[in-house]
């Protein structure tokens, strides 16, 4: 019965997140505000509201193992971004401009700093309560593919903010669906967050990274261009 209430709970919290990623981003226009409210649901309200099943844990174990996510998640990453992305998918390439960072409220110098903010709050936040929170919660319910079903749910609110960055969704989606996945499976392996969190940190990194490296051979991202062009620039 415990177990059913805080699917329940879970339920509820999940879609409260997605409409207010919703309202943040297309009604309010704030990348910002939807950005540090989004964060505090999930550490604030889903330590409150759900019971923490996956914590952060230390051994000299889990702390190889995280070294060993962080930099074979941003090697991996970087080579998907790099190499295989441009591909099987050219037009998938992210394109921002100033106008579209704009209209969420951010200019090119603002997206940096938040982008900056994003990387390291982002990966702590989302493992609290994803991998830590509804993923075992998902499980105690006895819920039918619980990593599979909690990789869907991941995935679906980010489709949201990737909207403002990618034409074709379908890949980036498929990307963040594979991600949860593989994050989901090594929170559950290593039975605890470290790990799932520094592989995390590494995906965000090369994320950032592979941005700016496309743009030196001439794939170059909307981020990148509408950060190193000028306003003059821009203007024409």
């Amino acid at each position: 019965m415990a177990a059913r209430n805080q699917l329940l709970i879970a339920a509820v919290f999940c879609a409260a997140v997605y409409a207010w990623v919703a309202l943040g981003l297309f009604v309010f226009k704030s990348a910002l505000l939807t950005m540090i409210v989004y964060h505090v649901a999930l550490c604030g309200g889903g330590w409150f509201f759900l019971r923490p099943k996956l914590r952060l844990r230390f051994s000299t174990k889990r702390i190889g193992a995280a070294a060993l996510a962080l930099t074979s998640g941003f090697a991996l990453t970087w080579l998907v971004i790099e190499h295989i992305l441009p591909l099987l998918a050219p037009h998938a390439i992210p394109s921002v401009t100033l106008g579209s960072l704009n209209a969420v409220g951010l200019n090119a110098q603002s997206y940096l700093l938040i982008a900056v903010y994003f990387g390291l709050m982002n990966p702590l936040a989302e493992e609290a309560f994803w991998r830590g929170r509804i993923l075992p919660t998902l499980a105690d319910a006895r819920t039918p593919a619980p990593n599979l079903l909690h990789a869907i749910i991941f995935a679906g609110y980010h489709v949201m903010p990737l909207s403002l960055m990618f034409t074709q969704l379908w890949l980036p989606a498929a990307v963040v669906f594979i991600g949860g996945i593989i994050f989901g499976i090594v929170a559950l392996r290593t039975r605890g967050l470290l790990v799932p969190l520094a592989l995390h940190f590494g995906v965000n990194a090369a994320f950032s990274s592979g941005s700016r490296a496309s743009s030196t051979r001439g794939i170059r991202s909307g981020i990148a261009r509408s950060v190193l062009e000028s306003p003059r620039d821009n203007q024409r």
